[in-house]
């Protein structure tokens, strides 16, 4: 029969551990006795009975105790452990199994149980082993007192905050170590070697995503948002370093078709991540689209928590100037307004669309040709919400568009009249934006409200031209509408929102100065109703 030794190991290699240290302590130790008996300086004889037959059973019983505690400490911390498995994830009893302080501990109560056993019985009245017996007492006190110590470092071990953070730093050094080989090798590493630390990555990723959505069914809010905050922290860490990753490492291969975050995509879905070169973000974003997902009715801090270091993440994505990583978050704030349209919560679009105003605000100075793709997908999921009826997002959508409007004047970028066309547009179906005139289709009153507090924003600037842009826009609309978003505008005189909402902040009110400046702009529509009486 063929002895496989891989599989041996967990096996040879502790035993062989504690026999040889057990002996090793046994050889020493009667050593010293041996030279204290040659030398007539026997001073630990003092401090036991001379009685062998008493110190044997002293002994002996000393060492059923410690074993008797070695059992009682592996069951119960057997039992804890398992408990907090169930709770996070099932690494956990993987990781508590490799920690070093728990070795120690438990090898400790080994081997002293058996230090005891061959010390007691090798007792004998000629000579008497008094340093091995003093030594043996040391080490059976050592054991009791350290009982408690271990316990409170076990739970402590078991906070979501030790293993989430040791999981972090072993992530963390993986890539450090792809990064060391990829330089150290020309830009070639062994492909064995990036394989095997990506496959690590993923595993401990999962670890994280797993205690997440388990937390989430749970209602723990502060540990999923600590795993969320941690993806976001790896994710932002990792970006400056992909430069300095070599081509194999987003490349699919070995277990990473079937890690569970892609096995459901296509070839070509495949491929586009390669090109993009975007692995790990697709995977941290999967994860928080699950969570996203799980928590936006029943934990909504959570949901909102995901929306924050998404925009986190596209921030970071920004400095570094990764295009890839910067468009795989707006697909993913994409996905996450089709999950609160689909699901017919307003609720969620809502805090969604802010964050995502956040990140569209920072790419005015990064790249203003790309917040025209924004504002797209703004009016897009504005009207996906309103062909399903989820009421109140495309005036949401409009009014983040008029605040990103004046910033974008304020900023002065190149494509202001473009940015302006399309914000025009918000009302209108998608297969209509490009119809002008009366055939355009009726507008909702809140996208109009957001529009003619732009047209107010642009006269307080001396912008009349731009506000007439917008007037020539609105014209069509019958005067009676347009005598109502007058009075909203004029009757909102509270800034901030009556009911606690994430924002706070009241849509229809203006300052006093714009106030004014409508009155001019509203004045244009009354004389156009003059002339056409």
């Amino acid at each position: 029969m063929r002895i496989d030794f891989e599989k041996m190991k967990p096996w040879v290699i502790p035993s062989s551990a504690i026999v040889s240290v057990s002996l090793l302590l046994l050889l020493v130790t009667r050593g010293v006795d041996i030279l204290l008996y040659h030398f007539s300086a026997n001073v630990f004889g003092v401090l036991y009975t001379q009685d062998a037959g008493n110190l044997t059973n002293t002994i002996g019983g000393l060492g059923e105790l410690v074993s008797a505690i070695m059992g009682i400490e592996i069951t119960v911390l057997a039992i804890i452990v398992q408990l907090a498995a169930n709770k996070y994830s099932s690494k956990i009893m993987e990781l508590f199994i490799q920690n070093r302080i728990n070795i120690i501990v438990i090898m400790l109560y080994v081997i002293t149980a058996i230090y005891t056993v061959v010390v007691c019985n090798t007792i004998t009245g000629e000579k008497v082993p008094y340093f091995s017996i003093t030594f043996c007492l040391l080490l059976i006190l050592l054991c009791l007192i350290i009982v408690i110590p271990h316990f409170n470092y076990v739970s402590n071990f078991l906070r979501p905050t030790y293993f989430i953070t040791y999981v972090q730093d072993k992530i963390d050094s993986d890539l450090r170590e792809i990064v060391k080989v990829t330089a150290e090798t020309g830009g070639n590493p062994p492909v064995s070697i990036v394989s095997e630390r990506k496959d690590s990555i993923a595993e401990n990723i999962n670890f994280i995503g797993d205690i997440a959505l388990n937390s989430v069914i749970q209602g723990d809010r502060a540990t999923v948002l600590l795993c969320v905050a941690t993806l976001k922290s790896l994710t932002v860490d990792y970006l400056p370093l992909k430069k300095s990753l070599p081509n194999t490492w987003f490349k699919f291969s070995g277990l990473a078709y079937y890690d569970p975050d892609f096995s459901s995509y296509s070839r070509f879905v495949l491929s586009v991540i390669e090109r993009k070169k975007i692995f790990l973000e697709r995977k941290v974003f999967r994860l928080f689209e699950m969570l996203y997902t799980n928590s936006r009715v029943s934990l909504r801090d959570v949901a909102s928590g995901v929306l924050l270091n998404s925009e986190l993440i596209g921030s970071g994505a920004m400095k570094e100037s990764d295009n890839g990583a910067l468009h795989c978050t707006f697909q993913y704030f994409n996905s996450y307004l089709r999950i609160a349209i689909r699901e017919r919560d307003p609720r969620s679009a809502f805090n969604t669309l802010e964050h995502y105003r956040v990140l569209a605000e920072e790419l005015l100075d990064v790249n203003h040709k790309m917040v025209e793709t924004i504002f797209f997908y703004f009016k897009y999921y504005g009207q996906e919400a309103n062909k399903f009826q989820v009421l109140f997002i495309l005036e949401t959508a409009a009014h983040d568009l008029c605040v990103l409007m004046e910033l974008a004047y304020e900023k002065q970028v190149p494509n202001q009249a473009a940015l302006l066309r399309l914000f025009l547009t918000v009302d209108e179906p998608i297969e209509e934006s490009k119809e002008k005139g009366s055939s355009k289709e009726a507008s909702l009153i809140g996208v109009r409200v957001a529009q003619a507090k732009l047209a107010g924003f642009y006269l307080l600037n001396g912008e009349e031209v731009m506000a007439r842009v917008i007037f020539e826009d609105m014209k069509f609309e019958p005067y009676g509408r347009i005598l109502k978003i007058q009075e909203l505008i004029e009757n909102t005189k509270e800034e901030e929102f009556w009911e606690i909402t994430p924002r706070g902040v009241n849509f229809n009110f203006v300052s006093d100065e714009r106030r004014h400046a409508l009155k001019t702009f509203f004045g244009w529509f009354e004389e156009k109703e003059v002339k056409e009486s």
